[in-house]
This record gives C-alpha cells, structure tokens and sequence, in this order.
C-alpha cells in the first residue's frame, strides 16, 4: 500500500512540472444572425415534428448558419436565435465577398406536452416575430 502511494505521490509531482501549451484560436467564432423571414405552423399534435421554415440572413459572404438557439423564457414560451459563424477578428484578414450572405433552411422540434405555445424570434435583442403554435393530442 505505501508503494502505491509513493508511486501516486511522483506521478502527480511530475505532472505537475509538465507545460501546457495555449491552444491556438478558434479559425471561426459564433455570432447571431438575422431572421428575414420565419413561416411557423399554427397547429400540430404531440405526435407531430414541428417544421418551421426560415431564411437566415447576414452581411456578407464570410458568414454561415450554424443552427438555432432557443431557451425557454417563460410558461410555454421560447425565444429562438439564428446562430452563425464568422472568421475569427483576431485572425489576419480574411477578403469576403461584399455581397449579404442568405441561407433558406428549416427548424424542427417537438412538443409532447399539448397547449398553447409562444415561439419569440429574436434578431439579436430585438424581437422580430411572435408566433402562437397550439398542440393537441
């Protein structure tokens, strides 16, 4: 037993002196993007995979949609973010197309529990749409 303690006791002093290297950055980070349009169902069942339709929007070429954030804000309210990405500003300089960057995609979800549901867009802070969703059995 006092071996196995010994060893234990060398093995994490000489981890201890061991250097750990910075890692390098991240080559893209995560941003939100903008909503330009969000077309949300207005009924489904607890069955159901709920499918909204949405197309992402941002200022140029460099940007890409990464996926949606949504965190309940409330009794039966969510609030839905366009999560993109862009190169990294500590980077050097990357040249991007000047043109804004558009991507039609669609959200999917389900809600087992049946009621009434509010389904807030948000583009960055502001809310840009409200949606009433009802799920039945």
């Amino acid at each position: 037993m006092k071996k196995l303690v010994l060893s234990a006791a060398v093995v994490l002093s000489l981890t201890a002196c061991l250097k750990t290297k910075d890692l390098p950055p991240d080559e893209r980070v995560l941003v939100t993007i903008s909503f330009a349009n969000i077309n949300t169902p207005d009924s489904a069942k607890t069955t159901d995979t709920v499918t909204a339709t949405i197309r992402v929007t941002a200022p140029d070429q460099c940007y890409r949609f990464e996926g949606i954030d949504t965190r309940e804000s409330g009794t039966n309210q969510f609030d839905i973010q366009a999560i993109g990405s862009k190169p990294n500003p500590a980077l050097p300089a990357v040249t991007c197309e000047p043109f804004p960057y558009s991507k039609d995609t669609t959200f999917k979800f389900r809600l087992q529990v049946q009621g009434k549901y509010t389904l807030r867009y948000f583009n960055g802070t502001t809310l840009v749409q409200a949606d009433t969703l009802i799920i039945k059995n």
